[in-house]
């Protein structure tokens, strides 16, 4: 089927084929992904909604932490307000890594 290797998108592990089938499968993560040209077209990724909602949700979490240290006034401890801060940027960084993927999600 393809001429070329192609690597997961998610995780960029070697993906192979299956037989009989238009897709690519990713040992790793377990990603499909179809391929036109040696570019991406459509991609499934396994669990995708509901990390896409554990992350939301544990943004929302972070954030209520947050205000609740920042009420305090100056008995606040600046060293977890950092350190949740720190939690949430990586949340929102997955966030929207996984986001970038949802228009090669609507092809599949």
């Amino acid at each position: 089927m393809l001429s070329e290797e192609e690597h997961c998108p998610l995780c960029n592990a070697m993906m192979s084929e299956g037989e009989g089938v238009d897709y690519l499968t990713c040992g790793r993560c377990g990603t499909l992904a179809r391929f036109r040209g040696g570019q991406l077209d459509a991609l499934f990724i396994p669990g995708y909604r509901r990390r896409l909602e554990e992350l939301e949700r544990r943004n929302r979490e972070l954030l209520e932490m947050i205000e609740a240290e920042g009420r305090k006034g100056e008995l606040r401890d600046m060293r977890a307000i950092r350190s949740l801060h720190e939690e949430r940027q990586r949340i929102l960084s997955e966030f929207s890594f996984y986001s970038y993927f949802q228009q090669f999600l609507e092809r599949w």
